[in-house]
């Protein structure tokens, strides 16, 4: 069962669109540091994405791709300006990279073999956590030290694949396994400081079902979502879900009034939770935050853009700057932020 979480006011909340590349429709904002710098991507006028950088005054920056490339993606972003992602090569790999805070690209390697691989999160130390392919549909996740040295770090693990996607400043990682199969099964995982054994977080429902991590502040603190019930998906549907250090069961977050399901995505220092829930109405749903108060668990819809119907957050700052995306009244996506 959920905790107890009323839906609380949004007042003295304001949203702003961050705006879109030059001739391009769509943005997505996917994280944001302690000073107000937001990392995402967008597409071009020729319809590919472009990482994105927007500056603490709004002002947006085209980050561009590898030499030859067309394309790119930026994920996380740790409080020095550094951005991490992944974008394609002149001969069509993909490959992880980090961008400097002046701009420059650095082509982050694979692992020996293996020609492709993908970035999602850094810290302020610049491990820097993602995912290679090994072979067809199987993926193992990879962490890339400081020095530049890559590892796999997805080779224990109780399913055949598996992808990293956030690192806090103790090296703490989180993630999931997954197989490749018609239900696509998923469970989420950690990996301790310099570990490489993949340890699977219990379910809201119990053992033996889907769940995934998407991001970890500092305390050690795990969000994501899990299936909220044993039995088929469709009759238990995902609930935003927090895994805590030494905590005996996870804790659903729950949803929206109405809504039947929720995800959280990013968590920050203070243990406040972003995410979106459904809500009442059918295929719209609500940027959302989660925050812990005397009486449980609060989850406070984040405001729409004007004529917008579903909006979703991706990260969280410890100042409180909240980012992710929202629908315009012409129904396009683009990146946005939410502060109080």
């Amino acid at each position: 069962m959920p905790v107890s979480a009323g839906a609380a006011s949004l007042s003295g909340w304001s949203v702003v669109s961050l705006g879109v590349l030059p001739g391009g429709t769509t943005s997505r904002a996917t994280a944001v540091n302690d000073q107000g710098v937001v990392a995402g991507y967008g597409d071009v006028a020729n319809g590919l994405s472009h990482a994105i950088r927007w500056n603490r005054d709004g002002r947006i920056v085209d980050l561009g791709t590898l030499p030859g490339g067309t394309y790119s993606y930026a994920y996380g972003i740790n409080d020095r300006g550094d951005i991490v992602g992944y974008a394609n090569t002149a001969g069509g790999d993909n490959r992880a990279v980090r961008w400097a805070a002046d701009g420059s690209i650095t082509d982050l390697g694979g692992l020996p073999g293996h020609a492709s691989s993908y970035a999602y999160g850094i810290n302020d130390k610049r491990d820097v956590v993602g995912s290679v392919p090994i072979r067809s549909k199987i993926y193992h996740a990879a962490k890339w030290q400081t020095g530049g040295t890559v590892s796999d770090i997805g080779t224990d693990s109780p399913l055949p694949a598996t992808s990293a996607v956030a690192i806090n400043n103790h090296g703490v990682v989180a993630g999931y396994t997954y197989e490749v199969s018609p239900g696509h099964y998923v469970e989420a995982v950690t990996w301790a400081a310099a570990g490489t054994t993949a340890v699977v977080l219990p379910a809201l429902g119990g053992a033996d079902l889907r769940s995934s991590a998407n991001g970890i502040n500092d305390r050690g603190e795990i969000v994501g979502y899990s299936q909220s019930g044993s039995g088929a998906p469709t009759n238990y549907p995902f609930h935003a879900t927090l895994w805590r250090p030494g905590a005996s069961a996870p804790t659903d977050l729950g949803t929206l009034p109405g809504g039947d399901s929720s995800v959280a995505n990013g968590v920050n220092a203070a243990g406040v939770v972003v995410g979106a829930s459904a809500t009442s109405t059918p295929d719209e749903g609500d940027a959302v935050l989660w925050r812990q108060g005397k009486n449980g668990w609060r989850v406070v819809p984040l405001p729409q853009l004007g004529g917008g119907n579903s909006s979703e957050a991706t990260a969280v700052s410890d100042g409180g700057d909240v980012v992710g995306e929202a629908s315009t009244a012409a129904g396009q996506s683009v990146a946005v932020r939410w502060k109080k």
